[in-house]
């Protein structure tokens, strides 16, 4: 490809990544960085969760991960069986990059109370440095006075600051998905093979912590590549970066015995089944309470699960049966599924900002935080609705737009489509929030400049933006 559309940045109009430098940027970016890093240690050091990990007897998936860790620390085996003195068997259900960060720590540090503390730490300092990298990346979309707006939602936003309090992959995979597109922005900007591999690399990190991720990074490469955005030698090296770590872990599955329930396979059909039940968060949440009537439909739901697993074929065509008696219902569900996906409530835990059961809060006990989770709630239908309007500005065709800014919206595209495919809860959006923050603040700040222009060509004065 020896001519290349020239969409990058310097074509931008009124660019303003030329306003984002000197020491006032360098400033902005170290205040919003500490703020962030203050605003999570604060809340990890006050809040108290109930997740017993270590107990023989506990559940959920914060315990698979612990004996994940576990297994790889003391055996060498990546695999989710409870603790015991021989080898156990390998599996596949889930991905191995949180396991291995968690085995990491394990590994320096064995006593549960220092290894749980250096985790939630470890997962504060990850978040604040997602808040910084997105800062980064949206410095070429937008002035600085809208990136500092963005910077202090991001950096208070309270699902953000909650995750890092619990065992799960949202924290590492949200700073590895920021990771992965600011080395796509560097790449882009310095026309770059080897960043694109390095960026190539960032997505399989994520993908190897959320296999969700694992498409994408090869989907976008071809999408710059059709339309003549990027040279081949930095598509080839996007490619390479993306898919060799993936393809040794997939290597390594082929060769384990086959077994549904414990692959990552069987378990994507656990999710595909259960999204597919308009009333599965609400019976899961009852059937914890006994609920007969709730126990009864998470029994069906299981054994469409277990039906699947066993005959795909003959479990798809179960699922289909199922929608076609009610296809204008299941219509609006599955339509219904993006905005649950970007929801405020967590379903599958114990609803609001929270997973697992937690105590003295700051954000129920603390003004300051009161105050942001007020805020942050009221904002969150209208951030929604400003994503999907910067989506629809960056990819509008004919437009010089930055194409970190469109990787952004390809990739927040992307996995609402999925997710909205398999189970949407609004916990899977939590690593993407970043990115919705500042695709939402690019639209109210192109929402503005419009405005600006209009009075202008109506001869007001114009207001600086």
């Amino acid at each position: 490809m020896t001519s290349l559309r020239m969409t990058d940045e310097k074509s931008f109009a009124t660019d303003p990544s030329r306003q984002n430098h000197g020491w006032q940027w360098w400033l902005l970016l170290l205040l919003i960085g500490l703020f962030s890093l203050g605003f999570r240690y604060y809340y990890l050091i006050h809040a108290q969760v109930f997740q017993p990990a270590d107990l023989p007897n506990a559940r959920a998936d914060a315990v698979d991960y612990y004996r994940y860790a576990q297994n790889l620390v003391h055996h060498g085996v990546f695999s989710k069986a409870p603790e015991s003195q021989s080898p156990p068997f390998g599996d596949s259900f889930r991905d191995p990059g949180y396991p291995l960060f968690l085995a990491g720590w394990l590994k320096f540090s064995p006593q549960w109370d220092a290894w749980y503390s250096a985790v939630l730490m470890s997962q504060g300092l990850l978040s604040a440095l997602s808040v910084v990298l997105a800062l980064c990346l949206g410095r070429r979309w937008m002035p600085m006075r809208w990136l500092a707006a963005a910077g202090i939602l991001m950096a208070i936003w309270p699902h953000s600051v909650s995750i890092g309090s619990f065992l799960l992959t949202e924290t590492l995979f949200g700073f590895l998905c920021v990771l992965g597109m600011f080395l796509l922005d560097q790449a882009l900007h310095r026309r770059s093979a080897a960043w694109a591999m390095a960026s190539g690399l960032g997505f399989a990190l994520g993908a190897l912590t959320n296999a969700v991720l694992l498409p994408f990074a090869p989907l976008l490469g071809l999408y710059f590549a059709c339309r003549r955005q990027i040279s081949a030698a930095m598509f080839a090296g996007l490619l390479a970066g993306a898919m060799i770590l993936p393809a040794a872990w997939m290597m390594r599955n082929t060769l384990l015995p086959h077994s549904p329930g414990n692959s990552s396979t069987g378990r994507a059909l656990d999710n595909l089944v259960q999204g597919s039940w308009p009333i599965y968060h609400q019976a899961y949440q009852a059937s914890m309470k006994n609920d007969p009537l709730a126990v009864a439909t998470m029994t069906r739901i299981g054994q469409e699960s277990d039906l699947i697993q066993s005959d795909p074929a003959a479990g798809l065509a179960e699922l289909m049966r199922r929608m076609g008696h009610h296809p204008i219902e299941y219509a609006r569900w599955y339509l219904s599924k993006p905005a649950l996906l970007w929801d405020w409530d967590i379903r599958m835990g114990q609803g609001d900002i929270y997973v697992y059961p937690t105590r003295n809060s700051p954000f129920k006990d603390n003004a300051l935080y009161r105050s942001a989770i007020a805020v942050c709630h009221t904002l969150n239908p209208l951030l929604f609705l400003l994503m999907i309007a910067g989506g629809i500005v960056a990819l509008w065709p004919r437009q010089q737009i930055p194409r970190s800014l469109v990787a952004a919206t390809l990739l927040l595209a992307f996995v609402t489509t999925v997710y909205s495919v398999l189970q949407a809860e609004p916990r899977y959006s939590i690593p993407y929030r970043p990115l919705e923050i500042l695709l939402a603040t690019f639209a109210a700040y192109r929402g503005c400049r419009w405005l600006a222009s209009m009075n202008t060509k109506r001869g007001s004065k114009p207001v600086p933006l």
